[in-house]
């Protein structure tokens, strides 16, 4: 294949490779914001269980047209169930971003090959870690350590609440609150110990 095609090819399969990754932090952030979401609803419940409750039923009665009894216990077992998948969701799209960055950060490399080692295909290489703003660097460790941890307080904090008050769907609640809790640690274990860039 003669080198303008290969070059051609390359550069082709790069900018769909960067469209993928654009759209993986769009869903990434849409995830984020949902998780946000239904820790307030887990720290609103702490003080108000009714609040909670008839804000879950108007939402799901104004988007989804259905109306939900209003049983506390099965309430919080539907937030359980939205944290737990969205937690791993989550987790699972923040992984494959910082994998495609490896990915891109190669691609990169060899397109720079057919411009007698320039750095001119460097967008998501060199050209963006250069002068890395402190900015930056906070806002990276608010998503890998600080959120995580959130995640971690709130739900210990919810579900200590629901053993406090015998709520009638526990074991689910555990067991949502146990994966959570595996998910998050082995989130965070990957991105700051196991993780090779």
């Amino acid at each position: 294949m003669e080198q303008s095609e290969k070059l051609k090819n390359l550069y082709s399969h790069y900018k769909d490779t960067y469209d993928i990754h654009r759209e993986s932090i769009k869903q990434r952030d849409r995830m984020f914001y949902g998780l946000l979401i239904v820790i307030a609803l887990f720290a609103l419940q702490t003080y108000s269980n009714e609040i909670v409750t008839s804000a879950v039923n108007d939402y799901l009665n104004k988007y989804v047209n259905v109306r939900l009894s209003n049983d506390v216990g099965f309430i919080s077992t539907l937030l359980w169930f939205v944290l737990f998948g969205l937690s791993i969701k989550y987790f699972q799209k923040v992984v494959e971003i910082e994998r495609q960055y490896v990915y891109l950060h190669y691609l990169e490399a060899e397109l720079n090959y057919f411009y007698n080692g320039s750095s001119v295909f460097t967008r998501e290489g060199k050209m963006y870690l250069k002068d890395y703003p402190l900015f930056y660097s906070w806002v990276w460790l608010f998503y890998t350590v600080i959120f995580p941890l959130l995640i971690l307080i709130f739900v210990i904090i919810q579900i200590v609440s629901e053993i406090k008050i015998k709520n009638q769907n526990l074991f689910i609640d555990l067991l949502c609150c146990g994966i959570i809790i595996i998910s998050t640690v082995l989130y965070m274990f990957w991105l700051h110990i196991v993780r090779k860039d």
